[in-house]
C-alpha cells in the first residue's frame, strides 16, 4: 500500500462523518502534514458514523489493527494529547473513548484554539483556508437540519419571549453549561496568521461541557467561571460581535462570536457567496420602527452582513440577509429598531438537543 492510498482511504473515511470533511486534494496536503501512516491506521479504525463526541474504547479499536495494545494506547494519548482525536471518560464503563474531529468541533479548530504564531500553525491556516472554500464549507455545513444558529444580543430580545424561549438567550446558555472553556477564534486567528487581521477580539470562543473538557484537560483553552463567560459575551457584543451556537436546546456545546471580516459563516453571507437560510438557522429579524428612525446611518456601519441601507433617510432592512443578531440596536440612539421571530418559519424551533441533532444529521447524510 503506497502512502498516498493509506491517506486517500483516511480522507473517504473523514468523509462519511455526519460533519463530513469532502473530498480535495488541498485536505489530503492538511493529512500529511499532520499524520504519520501509522497513526492513519490507528485513525481508520474508529468508527465514522458516529455523533460528534461518541467514541469506542480501544479494545473497539485494537480488533482491526495488528498494533501491540501498548503502543496503540501511545499512540492513541499522542493524538488526543495534539487535538487531532476526541477522547473522554465513559461514566459507566470509566473507560477512555475515543472520535473523530468532525469540522465544526475540532477539525480544523484545534490548530488555531491556543492562539499560537507558529511555522506549523501558519502553514495550517493558508491550507486550511484554502480547503474551506465556498463549495467545501456548504458541503460542510449545509446540512439537514442545519447545525447551527444565530442568536440576538440578549438585550434585544423583548421579555416575554425571553421567559418563553430562554434557549434563545445567550445569558441562558451559559449559565446552564457546567465547565466553561474560553479559546482564541480560529476563524480570527488563522487570518491573523496570514497578515489579513481584523480589529475584532480573538478570546471570545466559548465551549460547554463535554468539548470544553476535553480543550482544557489537553491545554488548548482556559476555564472559566459564569461570571467571566457573561462578561466575554457581554464585551462580544459591544464589539459587534454574533452570537453563533449549536442548533438545539439542550446540551449545547459551543458559543462563537463572529464577524463579517474573517468568520466561514458571517464572512460569506455578508459577501452573498451562499445565502443564509442555507448555512445557518436565522429564528429572528430586525425591524425598523419607523416614526423613531431619523437615518443615523449608525446601523448600517455596524452590520456584520451588510443588510441595511437608506431608503427616504430611514433604514430599510433586507430581510433574505439579515441574521437578526441585534448588534445594530447598541448603535441606535432612538430605539428605532425591534428584534422578532421570523414569521415566515411555521413555529419551527431548534432540534431538542444536540445529540438529537447530529442523529438527524447523520442519518440525512446515509
Amino acid at each position: 500500500m503506497t502512502t498516498l492510498d493509506i491517506y486517500e482511504q483516511l480522507m473517504m473515511h473523514l468523509s462519511s462523518m455526519g460533519m463530513m470533511c469532502p473530498p480535495r486534494e488541498d485536505l489530503l496536503i492538511i493529512l500529511k502534514s499532520n499524520l504519520t501512516e501509522e497513526e492513519v491506521e490507528v485513525i481508520l479504525a474508529i468508527p465514522s458514523k458516529k455523533i460528534p463526541f461518541e467514541g469506542v474504547p480501544i479494545n473497539e479499536i485494537s480488533k482491526s489493527i495488528q498494533i501491540p495494545m501498548e503502543h496503540l494506547e501511545e499512540i492513541l494519548e499522542n493524538l488526543t494529547t495534539r487535538g487531532l482525536l476526541f477522547s473522554y471518560r465513559d461514566q459507566n464503563t470509566e473507560q477512555i473513548n475515543y472520535a473523530l474531529q468532525q469540522p465544526g468541533f475540532g477539525f480544523p479548530q484545534v490548530f488555531f484554539w491556543k492562539g499560537e504564531d507558529t511555522p506549523h500553525s501558519r502553514k495550517m491556516a493558508k491550507q486550511v483556508i484554502k480547503y474551506y472554500n465556498t463549495e467545501v464549507t456548504k458541503e460542510t455545513y449545509s446540512t439537514e437540519p442545519i447545525p447551527f444558529r444565530f442568536i440576538p444580543v440578549d438585550e434585544t430580545i423583548e421579555p416575554e419571549t425571553q421567559v418563553v424561549l430562554p434557549y434563545q438567550v445567550m445569558n441562558e446558555i451559559i449559565k446552564k453549561a457546567k465547565i466553561i472553556a474560553v479559546a482564541h477564534c480560529i476563524c480570527r486567528q488563522s487570518m491573523k496568521l496570514i497578515g489579513r487581521e481584523c480589529e475584532h477580539p480573538l478570546e471570545v470562543c466559548m465551549k460547554f461541557d463535554d468539548l470544553a473538557r476535553f480543550i482544557i484537560d489537553k491545554g488548548f483553552a482556559r476555564e472559566v467561571c459564569v461570571e467571566e463567560a457573561l462578561e466575554i459575551s457581554k464585551k462580544a457584543s459591544e464589539a459587534g460581535l454574533v452570537h453563533f451556537t449549536d442548533n438545539a436546546i439542550e446540551n449545547v456545546q459551543q458559543n462563537c462570536n463572529c464577524c463579517g471580516c474573517s468568520c466561514w459563516n458571517l464572512g460569506r453571507i455578508k459577501r452573498r457567496m451562499i445565502p443564509r437560510d442555507e448555512i445557518i438557522a436565522t429564528y429572528f429579524i430586525r425591524e425598523t420602527l419607523s416614526d423613531n428612525c431619523v437615518g443615523c446611518g449608525n446601523c448600517i456601519e455596524i452590520c456584520p452582513v451588510d443588510a441595511i441601507k437608506l431608503v427616504d433617510n430611514i433604514a430599510v432592512i433586507d430581510t433574505d440577509w439579515c441574521i437578526g443578531c441585534g448588534v445594530c440596536a447598541s448603535k441606535c440612539p432612538n430605539n428605532a429598531i425591534k428584534i422578532v421571530l421570523r414569521n415566515d418559519l411555521e413555529g419551527k424551533i431548534p432540534e431538542k438537543d444536540f445529540q438529537v441533532l447530529h442523529q438527524k444529521i447523520l442519518a440525512n447524510r446515509s
